[in-house]
């Protein structure tokens, strides 16, 4: 039973151990589960993104077709809202291509420049195109104009020409300079050279050539077929100039509607490839993704399964810790009830012993105490003090065994009245005086406080502590010598520390033996010593038990051989000198109880006797009655002063008399004095005698003093 209790703490720390360990590992498999489930979600929208880069690039699609529609509506209706149209398509194609590309996180950035490119060549020629279109029909309506107006000249200047009449011509001949050699434009420039009338070799601008202006008066009689030819000449050769630059201008039409359809072929292959590469990207996403997914729902699996796994050992554990608690606590509570029966058991076992001893010894010590104060010879002297030696040997013995079962048992109280420690140890020094003195050894003390501190506290605890550890001093001290110090330390104003040491040069104690000095029951044999100590092995328990029920210290320190030295240190409460009571009443001897009417209850004749002796040396008048009913009657009959009752009766025992003479009919009887007589010392027995009437106890085995003492306490 003690191995399993001393092992217990261990599996109890091991069990808590795994507990924890347990919450922590579930905490950790939580955020893995967290992190692979946030980890799945960004798969997810992985996927959803995936989706709307093929929005995209079919909107980019569309967005192209449509800016090529609104570029063709422009070209035939030259409505403004249609280029602005085409402008915007083509800037919202720029930006959704940077977007996608941006999303994609391509490192190469080649087919995004050539896609810019592209897009920008396109909107400027587009524009240019658009530009030179409208001029070229514009020219174009123009020049149908002027054919109209010039064949309705030449009609009316047929008509009316006036062949008389002189006419004078200006004519501007242009003088060439050296020119200098030119770089061939590209085809751009040259549309843009023919739509600002910048034609090769006619621009007015060009300082290159030099004019000279030349008046000639003509005939015109004598020219008029001759002007005809050559203003035909001139029309014509403005017309081929016009259609000409017509052909220039359709020819770069068809240069900029290659590169419309090369530019529409770029930017849908390159986002044909695009959107294969983003197909086989997503084709290998998803099956990455599905790969991944499949790893980390397996991963929650796994998980999942090992976290079910341990909680399910977790709470079989937590169980079987329950069942064994269980268990264990049934065997506590049965343990305890049967320890508290037993110690029950024993309490009573050891009233009843207390009290069967008791009773003989009272005769005992009582008769030899009375033989005493007889004349005796010297033989009888002798005998009869051999007889009370061997019964307060035994008193002290019985003694002994209940005041340990009262410690063990925790049914002790300590009393709390002021009491002056020095008279506490100069009583004991003086009662063990005599013991010291047979056995050759010198006692002395030293007092190291003031002789008026006064204690609060339980001063006949003090004296038993003392008695004991002086006794056992002197025992083991043959011829030697027992010193008693004793010193006080305040550590406040409210409290003190007495401490006393007792040291001895006797035998002294083995080092082997010093642990189990204050154990019960515990004797020391030293192999130098071949006196045979006689005792019960329980004075120092008992010592022990009374110092550290008050909160204090007891230690030993022995050297076998040398002798050995007991220290104990007790706290008491400080009280004023002023307050002090002795703790007991100074009671006023009478030399006789002449005229008091006693009624003595007892079923044993022999303590009848022993109590009729004694008070019948007092001179007062003794009723005897051997039970209960047989006092009650004759304490209805008669009035007495005084009732001396034994507890433990017959018929009607002397707690339930008692009570009848406290509930008695006449009121002045009622308050006749109770003494109970009784050889149980338990205090819950001594309450319930109290507490039924009884005025106050005579503990057998009484000595005279002591019976008279009571006597007179209720008289004085």
């Amino acid at each position: 039973m003690s191995n399993r209790s001393s092992q217990n703490p261990s599996i109890r720390y091991g069990l808590l151990a795994f507990l924890v360990v347990t919450l922590f590992l579930c905490a950790v498999f939580l955020y893995i589960r967290t992190s692979k489930t946030t980890s799945l979600s960004e798969d997810m929208e992985q996927l959803s993104s995936l989706k709307e880069d093929y929005s995209q690039i079919d909107s980019c699609i569309t967005l192209l077709y449509q800016a090529d529609n609104n570029c063709r509506l422009f070209a035939v209706t030259g409505k403004k809202p249609y280029i602005q149209e085409f402008s915007k398509k083509i800037d919202l194609v720029s930006l959704k291509i940077n977007e996608i590309y941006e999303t994609a996180n391509d490192d190469s950035d080649r087919p995004k420049a050539n896609l810019k490119r592209l897009l920008e060549q396109k909107k400027v020629r587009t524009e240019l195109y658009l530009k030179l279109k409208r001029l070229t029909d514009s020219l174009i309506n123009i020049s149908s104009g002027l054919e109209d107006v010039d064949n309705t000249d030449k009609l009316q200047t047929t008509a009316s020409f006036d062949f008389n009449k002189l006419k004078t011509s200006v004519a501007v001949d242009t003088i060439k300079e050296a020119s200098k050699p030119q770089k061939r434009k590209k085809l751009l420039g040259r549309i843009a050279d023919a739509f600002s009338n910048k034609q090769k070799g006619a621009t007015s601008a060009d300082t290159s050539k030099k004019v000279v202006r030349t008046e000639t008066a003509l005939n015109a009689s004598g020219r008029t077929e001759g002007l005809k030819a050559k203003q035909i000449k001139e029309v014509e050769a403005y017309f081929r100039k016009l259609y000409s630059a017509n052909h220039n201008l359709k020819t770069n039409e068809i240069a900029i509607l290659e590169i419309n359809n090369r530019l529409i072929s770029e930017i849908l292959h390159v986002l044909e490839d695009y959107k294969s590469q983003e197909r086989k990207f997503i084709s290998q996403s998803r099956l990455m993704l599905k790969d991944e997914i499949k790893l980390t729902l397996k991963s929650v699996d796994s998980i999942f399964v090992f976290s079910i796994s341990l909680l399910v050992i977790m709470v079989l554990v937590i169980l079987y810790n329950l069942w064994k608690l269980y268990k264990n606590e049934n065997e506590l509570i049965s343990s305890n009830r049967k320890s508290s029966e037993y110690a029950l058991a024993k309490s009573k076992f050891l009233a009843n012993m207390s009290h069967e001893i008791r009773t003989p010894l009272n005769s005992v010590i009582g008769f030899s105490e009375q033989l005493g104060l007889s004349k005796l010879d010297e033989k009888q002297t002798e005998q009869l003090t051999a007889i009370r030696s061997s019964s307060i040997m035994l008193l002290d013995l019985v003694n002994d065994i209940l005041d340990f079962s009262k410690y063990e048992t925790y049914k002790v109280n300590f009393d709390k009245f002021p009491f002056l420690p020095i008279e506490a140890i100069q009583e004991v020094m003086s009662s063990i005086a005599i013991q010291a003195k047979q056995n050759g050894t010198e006692l002395k003390n030293e007092i190291s406080f003031d002789n008026s501190l006064c204690f609060s506290g339980d001063s006949l605890r003090l004296k038993q502590i003392l008695m004991n550890l002086l006794s056992n001093a002197i025992k083991f001290t043959v011829n030697g010598t027992v010193i008693l110090k004793a010193d006080v330390s305040l550590n406040s104003k409210k409290q003190g520390f007495l401490s006393v040491q007792v040291i001895d040069t006797g035998i002294g104690i083995e080092a082997k033996d010093l642990e189990m000095i204050f154990d019960e029951f515990a004797q020391v044999n030293s192999s130098t010593s071949k006196i045979k100590h006689k005792g019960t092995g329980l004075g120092l328990a008992i010592c022990k038990k009374i110092v550290e029920f008050q909160g204090g210290e007891i230690s030993v320190k022995s050297e076998l051989g040398k002798g050995s030295s007991f220290s104990f240190t007790i706290p008491y409460e400080l009280c004023d000198l002023k307050v002090f009571e002795p703790g007991s009443k100074t009671v006023t001897q009478r030399e006789d109880l002449s005229g008091k009417r006693i009624l003595l209850v007892d079923d044993n004749k022999i303590n009848i006797l022993l109590a009729q002796t004694v008070i019948a040396k007092y001179k007062a008048i003794v009723d005897i009655a051997y039970d209960g009913e047989e006092a009650f009657r004759l304490f209805d009959l008669n009035d007495y002063d005084l009732v001396l009752t034994d507890i433990q009766m017959p018929k009607l025992n002397g707690v339930e008399l008692s009570k009848l003479i406290r509930s008695h009919l006449h009121p002045k009887k009622t308050y006749t004095p109770i003494l109970g007589v009784t050889a149980n010392v338990l205090p819950e027995d001594r309450t319930l005698y109290m507490e039924a009437g009884m005025n106050d106890l005579v503990l057998k085995p009484y000595s005279e003093k002591e019976l008279i003492d009571k006597i007179n306490s209720q008289f004085g």
